[in-house]
């Protein structure tokens, strides 16, 4: 597989695809890519630093590069791109997530130029609004696709602007249906025998999510675009105050609702207001009620209490409160960043893994390469003498 990518999207695709057992071949320039300065920096010799120093890796770098084979290859050279059209003649897949036409356009290196050598290459397209239609050829960021999806309009609260989901959701959704689509068009592959491109628009992701609930229906009877943490259909779905913490509770049933309002003592609550439907429609006042018992205890104690009855609720944490995790070390899914030149010295960082288990188990990949690492490996396995990759070194082809 060779990872023509950069920055998220792509190099989290292909980053799930070498933990589904992808040997994945990085190309990267000569010159480290932007990807490689986001900081903070990991040093092999442990801590951190917001300032690149010689020796020192990139940590979002060393997460998203993990089980990749990195080889430096200068495609401003006809030499170089001679040199990726190669690779991609016996490639499986390739992937990449620049502007639309971008690759064909300055390289030479668009989905029917390697078809065209490689018809059983299935070809991946990562991009911010796909690769047709009038607005393909707009920037994209992930916060500019929030927005454009609708993601943004419906996060935040009715009385306040619009905000964007605290990750980099338009990124991460489409990285992963870019890793389904690449194994869904390789099987179909094993069919047909002819590879073909598979167009991930992270609007198209983000949008589909967005209209997974009937949007359309909402608009005609007038529910808010903005509901905060509570949810019109619905009561208590909110986010409570303890006297140390909050707590996120969904309540779903009528059952958990009579068990909820015998431990508050409001059986009062229970006769006025006993089904889902008569909740909703007075929402605000179950929320002040339920307010008021949760801010007298502790919010592990509000916690513990609502599970007892059934009800979905979690403490609000702290995302660094997953490396610390019972549940979560038990699933491993964090797992210990190392530096390249470090050898088995841990970085002191921490990084997900694919989040899929297989038969109990978790991929467990290789650190990320320092650039260019694998560059006479790779070319050797393409055939190229150690005379020919001297020379293309020399020229500034290859590092």
């Amino acid at each position: 597989m060779i990872d023509a990518t950069r920055f998220v999207a792509g190099p989290l695709c292909t980053f799930f695809l070498a933990s589904l057992g992808a040997d994945v071949v990085a190309i990267e320039d000569v010159k480290p890519s932007p990807s490689r300065r986001l900081p903070p920096f990991a040093h092999p010799d442990g801590g951190a630093t917001n300032e690149y120093v010689e020796g020192a890796m990139s940590v979002p770098f060393l997460k998203r590069g993990r089980g990749k084979r990195s080889v430096a290859i200068a495609l401003g050279t006809d030499e170089g791109v001679a040199l990726v059209r190669r690779l991609a003649s016996g490639a499986d897949v390739f992937v990449e997530n620049a502007r639309p036409g971008a690759m064909h356009e300055s390289f030479g290196l668009g989905y029917a130029d390697l078809a065209a050598v490689n018809p059983r290459l299935v070809y991946c397209s990562i991009s911010g609004y796909g690769q047709t239609g009038p607005d393909s050829a707009r920037p994209a960021m992930d916060m500019a696709v929030q927005a454009a999806s609708g993601v943004m309009a419906k996060t935040g609260f009715p009385d306040g602007p619009p905000i964007r989901a605290g990750i980099a959701i338009g990124d991460h959704v489409a990285a992963s249906f870019g890793a389904l689509g690449v194994v869904a068009a390789l099987r179909q592959r094993d069919t047909t025998g002819r590879g073909q491109q598979v167009d991930l628009s992270m609007l198209d992701v983000l949008t589909a999510l967005v209209w997974d609930e009937p949007v359309d229906h909402y608009a005609a009877i007038g529910m808010p675009v903005r509901s905060g943490n509570a949810d019109p259909r619905g009561a208590p779905i909110n986010v409570y105050a303890g006297t140390d913490g909050w707590v996120a509770v969904t309540l779903s049933s009528d059952d958990q609702w009579r068990g909820l309002c015998a431990v508050m003592g409001r059986e009062d609550l229970l006769e006025q207001l006993p089904s889902v439907r008569e909740r909703a429609a007075h929402a605000a006042e179950v929320d002040a009620a339920v307010a008021q018992w949760a801010a007298a205890l502790p919010a592990a104690e509000v916690e513990r209490a609502f599970l007892a009855l059934g009800v979905a609720a979690a403490r609000v944490r702290a995302p660094i409160a997953a490396r610390d995790d019972p549940h979560l070390q038990s699933r491993e899914l964090l797992q210990p960043l190392l530096h390249p030149s470090a050898g088995d010295r841990d970085s002191g960082f921490l990084g997900p893994q694919l989040p899929i288990a297989f038969d109990g188990r978790v991929a467990k990949l290789a650190p990320a390469e320092q650039l260019g690492a694998s560059t006479d490996a790779v070319l050797s396995e393409l055939g190229v003498d150690a005379d020919e990759i001297a020379v293309l070194r020399a020229q500034g082809v290859i590092a």
